[in-house]
């Protein structure tokens, strides 16, 4: 009943990253990198060293995706800024792997945290206008 359960979850979440629109994509990957900084910060507390390597490897890896998500063209100054900012915190996680720190988790979860309230704030209308350029 359970595997049942977690199938169609999984269905319903690739259904929904499948028709997402670009800003929600980029909304998602933020969504699961707090997941798994939060996943990582337990694995590391009862020293799961396997778990931690697995979680903090999706972190860097999303995190990659959002650098590369950037239109350094038309973002300009902005996007160069989130590029820097993105890499800061690829930094700060491969150190907290090394160093078996979750302080460096902390940092970045805050960071993602305001940088996602900030995108998900953007209004419809606005994210409209984009998609249609």
């Amino acid at each position: 009943m359970a595997r049942l359960s977690i199938q169609k979850y999984q269905n319903t979440n690739m259904a929904h990253v499948e028709q997402a629109d670009p800003h929600t994509l980029i909304s998602l990957i933020m969504q699961h990198i707090l997941g798994n900084l939060a996943a990582a910060k337990g694995a590391i507390e009862r020293k799961e060293i396997e778990s931690k390597n697995k979680m903090l490897g999706k972190v860097i890896g999303l995190l990659g995706e959002l650098q590369n998500s950037l239109d350094m063209e038309k973002g300009g100054e902005l996007s160069e800024n989130l590029y820097g900012l993105y890499g800061y915190m690829i930094s700060q996680v491969t150190q907290a792997n090394i160093k078996n720190d979750v302080a460096p988790l902390a940092e970045v979860a805050g960071l993602i945290t305001e940088i996602k309230s900030g995108w998900d704030g953007i209004p419809q209308d606005i994210r409209q206008q984009y998609r249609n350029k």
